[in-house]
C-alpha cells in the first residue's frame, strides 16, 4: 500500500510539472537577451542608413550618379552592420528553431507520458500486492478474539464478509483460516472443516492450519479419527513432537481401539510440555489405570521406581527418571514428572523408550538415574539432587518387574 502511495504521488508531480514548465517557457520566450540585442543593432543600422540617404537626396547630382551612390551606401551598410541581415547559417538555425520539435522531444509531452506510465504502474503494483476490495475485510483478525457468547453478532457479520470475499478471491488462505475459526466458534464443525481444508490447500506447511483442520474434523466426526485425520496428526507431530492436544487425541483413539500400550506411550509424552496441575494429575491417573490394564494383558519387563524426597522441594522443579548405559550416555527410557507430585511411582520399560530402535528390554545392562532439576532442563546442572541405582538388566525377561526406592536429597 505504501509503495502504491509513493508511485501515485510521483505520477501526480509528473502530471502537474508540464503546466509549470510550459508557463516558464512562455515567459522566457517573451524576451531573451539575444533578441533584445539583435533588435537594438537593427534599429541603429536603419537610423544611420536613413540619415545618409537623406543627405544624398539633398546633394545636387544626376539620377544615375545618385543611384550608384545609394547602392554603394547599401553595400557599406551590410558590410559594417551584418546584424541587419541574417547569415545563411543563422537562417538555417532559425528554420530549425521554427520547425516544431518531435513529439517525444518536447519536455511537456515527455513528462505527461511519464506521469501516465507511473499511474498505470501504481495501479499494477496495487493489483499485485493488494486487492481493490481488501478494505472489506480489513480488521477480520478480530474473529480470533471474539466470543460466541458476547460477540455473536460481530462474529456472524465477519463470517458473511469473509464468505463473500472468498467468492472473489478463493486462493486467500488467511481468509479461509479466519472463516474456519468463525464457524468453529459457533459450533458449525462441518463448515469449519471445509474452511480449514481450503486454507490447507494453499498453506499446507502451516502447523496452525493443520491443527485446526484436525480439530474441526475430530469434532465433526464426534471424536473418531479417520485415516486422513491420523495422517494430519502425524504431520503435526513431525513439526511439533510434544503437541499435547494431538497426543491426547491419538491416546483417546488408542484407548477406544483397546491399545493400552500405545495410549500409555502417548500420554507420557503429553507430560513433557503440559503444565496445568489438573491436567497433569488427570493424565497421571489415566496412565496408572492403563498400566493396570496393560499388566493384566501380560505386559512387559519393567523397572518400577518409587520416588520420594528427603525434604521439601521447589514445586516448580522437575524430576527425571532415566534408564541409561552404565556410567552415562544416551538414555534408553525417560519419564518426566513435576516435583509437586512427589512421592510418586513410575515404570521404566519399552513403552517409555526414547527410540523404538533401542528398546529397554533388549539392553544387556543399564542403570537408573533419578534427578531433580530446579531449572527443568534435561541437561544435568550443578546443584541437582541425584539418586543412582546399581546395574540392572531386563534382557530376556518377560513380565519381570524390578522395584527400586529412590530417595532424593541435596548433594553433599
Amino acid at each position: 500500500m505504501f509503495v502504491f502511495f509513493l508511485l501515485a504521488v510521483a505520477a501526480l508531480l509528473f502530471v502537474l510539472a508540464p503546466a509549470f514548465l510550459s508557463w516558464g517557457q512562455t515567459r522566457a520566450a517573451a524576451s531573451t537577451p539575444q533578441d533584445a540585442a539583435r533588435e537594438e543593432a537593427a534599429e541603429q543600422s536603419r537610423a544611420w542608413y536613413d540619415q545618409r540617404m537623406h543627405e544624398l537626396a539633398e546633394e545636387d547630382m544626376d539620377d544615375v550618379h545618385r543611384a550608384e551612390l545609394s547602392d554603394e551606401l547599401a553595400s557599406v551598410l551590410l558590410a559594417e552592420y551584418p546584424s541587419v541581415e541574417t547569415s545563411a547559417d543563422d537562417q538555417t538555425l532559425s528554420a530549425q528553431e521554427a520547425r516544431p520539435p518531435a513529439f517525444f522531444a518536447r519536455p511537456v509531452n515527455l513528462l505527461l507520458i511519464t506521469g501516465a506510465a507511473l499511474i498505470a504502474l501504481a495501479v499494477g503494483v496495487y493489483g499485485q500486492l493488494g486487492s481493490f476490495g481488501a478494505s472489506k475485510i480489513q480488521g477480520a483478525q478480530a474473529v480470533l478474539e471474539l466470543s460466541p457468547d458476547n460477540d455473536l453478532e460481530a462474529l456472524q457479520r465477519w463470517q458473511a464478509l469473509l464468505a463473500e470475499w472468498l467468492v472473489e478471491t478463493p486462493e486467500d488462505a488467511p481468509s479461509w483460516y479466519l472463516l474456519g475459526h468463525a464457524h468453529l466458534k459457533q459450533g458449525a464443525f462441518s463448515g469449519a472443516e471445509r474452511a480449514f481444508a481450503q486454507a490447507h490447500q494453499y498453506a499446507s506447511n502451516d502447523v496452525s492450519v493443520k491443527f485446526y483442520w484436525l480439530q474441526a474434523r475430530y469434532l465433526d466426526r464426534q471424536g473418531v479419527l479417520d485415516d486422513r485425520s491420523r495422517q494430519l496428526a502425524q504431520e503435526i507431530l513431525a513439526m511439533d513432537p510434544n503437541s499435547p492436544q494431538v497426543l491426547e487425541m491419538l491416546a483417546v483413539a488408542a484407548i477406544t481401539d483397546g491399545n493400552a500400550a500405545e495410549a500409555i506411550t502417548l500420554l507420557n509424552r503429553t507430560l513433557n510440555s503440559e503444565q496445568r496441575p489438573e491436567r497433569v494429575r488427570a493424565t497421571v491417573d489415566a496412565i496408572d489405570a492403563l498400566r493396570s490394564a496393560y499388566a493384566q494383558q501380560g505386559g512387559s519387563a519393567a523397572v518400577k521406581v518409587n520416588v520420594r524426597a528427603a525434604q521439601q522441594t521447589d514445586p516448580k522443579a522437575v524430576v527425571f527418571v532415566v534408564a541409561r548405559p552404565i556410567g552415562g550416555g544416551m538414555p534408553y527410557a525417560v519419564v518426566r514428572r513435576p516435583s509437586w507430585l512427589l512421592p510418586f511411582s513410575v515404570d521404566l520399560d519399552d513403552l517409555v523408550s526414547m527410540s523404538a530402535d533401542r528398546p529397554l528390554s533388549q539392553v544387556d545392562d543399564f542403570e537408573v538415574l533419578v534427578r531433580l532439576s530446579a531449572s527443568g532442563l534435561a541437561q544435568a546442572e550443578a546443584g541437582d539432587w541425584r539418586w543412582q541405582s546399581e546395574p540392572l538388566t531386563l534382557s530376556g525377561a518377560e513380565g519381570e518387574q524390578h522395584e527400586l526406592d529412590a530417595v532424593l536429597g541435596p548433594p553433599n
